[in-house]
């Protein structure tokens, strides 16, 4: 009875703290990953300009990207510029020591009706007729930023916060007389997702460290390394791996995944503060990675516990289909952590015979 009672005590702490998280604001933006247009005519559209997000691009020497969005007179336009604090973030010069190379400060150029024209406009600016153009000069002030969602390290350029002068499309373009280089356009204030982004959010997490720079073996060294782990324990234990049931195997991965998680967590969170300066969003990757890896202990101590396969199935499944859930809200086990325990949930623990 204390057995049964203590887990559902796990799984009322888990579900409180899902709920609590999601109703809880998230100052998180939505990660974009689709370069801007060359010219006004072929800008990137952005539709709902209010909701919170980063496009993400590149940018070669000399060329501009364009932007368009909808805006009504009076509205609230948040705009801004950002570059990654890691090698991705400094101009590029073949055949030169990137250590040497200076750093890559794109400008931010809005244009849009009504607006007072300012700043020195690029000669290769396509500028709609009647437009006014405000040119906001890419500047490096202080070290980098912090973000605890990804997490990552960025400069932020430029930030600009206003009310739109008069209702029409809008654009905003990105460029650089010099060098290339990574960039992402912030653009909106309104932090809110959908289900399909709030989901999508480890894929996207990935290209954000690719966007700084980062190689593929670099991004997974920790969960690499926690598979690998996990694996030798399990060889060093063949006689009892001899016996797991296709469920046991799925609730065991499941477990090593949203381990892999919280560590990667911790070490991205580390290679991100040796980039920038101690930010308090440091508590919520310190938060998601502990709530990654009391999950995989959990998943782990079920995985492991021996209980003649049919006693108390049904409770165990119940745990594994909680423990899916929450890997989703809290973006733990890199999506393949969930769909493992999720089959954990569904697959027979009782051995058949």
């Amino acid at each position: 009875m204390k057995r049964s009672r203590s887990g559902y005590f796990v799984l009322l702490c888990i579900l409180i703290a899902g709920t609590y998280f999601l109703l809880t604001p998230a100052f998180a933006h939505i990660p974009v990953f689709e370069g801007g247009g060359k010219s006004p005519e072929t800008a990137t559209h952005v539709e709902n300009p209010e909701k919170s997000r980063v496009l993400y691009g590149q940018l070669s020497e000399e060329n501009i990207h364009y932007y368009s969005f909808e805006v009504e007179k009076g509205e609230r336009i948040l705009l801004g510029l950002i570059v990654p604090a890691g090698l991705e973030g400094r101009i590029y010069v073949p055949e030169v020591d990137i250590t040497g190379a200076e750093f890559f400060t794109p400008d931010l150029i809005l244009m849009g009706p009504g607006l007072s024209s300012e700043g020195e406009v690029p000669e290769n600016t396509k500028i709609p007729e009647g437009y006014g153009v405000k040119v906001f000069p890419g500047k490096r002030t202080g070290s980098a930023i912090y973000e605890g969602f990804s997490p990552s390290a960025f400069y932020s350029l430029a930030l600009e916060d206003f009310q739109a002068p008069e209702s029409g499309t809008y654009y905003a373009a990105v460029s650089s007389a010099v060098g290339e280089g990574n960039y992402g356009v912030v653009l909106g204030y309104r932090e809110r997702f959908s289900l399909s982004e709030w989901l999508s959010i480890p894929l996207k997490q990935i290209k954000t460290y690719r966007w700084e720079g980062q190689s593929l073996p670099f991004i997974f060294l920790p969960l690499g390394i926690t598979l690998a782990a996990g694996i030798l324990v399990i060889l060093h234990k063949k006689e009892a791996a001899a016996g797991f049931n296709p469920a046991r195997w799925a609730g065991l991965f499941s477990g090593l995944f949203f381990l892999g998680t919280g560590f990667s967590l911790i070490f991205q969170m580390l290679y991100s503060l040796s980039r920038s300066s101690y930010s308090p969003e440091v508590i919520i990757t310190v938060f998601l990675a502990l709530a990654s890896s009391g999950f995989g202990v959990i998943a782990l101590v079920l995985s492991m516990k021996d209980e003649r396969y049919g006693e108390k199935s049904t409770q165990k499944r119940l745990y594994f289909f909680v423990l899916g859930l929450a890997g989703l809200l809290f973006w733990a086990g890199w999506i393949l952590g969930p769909i493992l325990a999720f089959e954990a949930a569904v697959l027979p623990w009782k051995r058949k015979g």
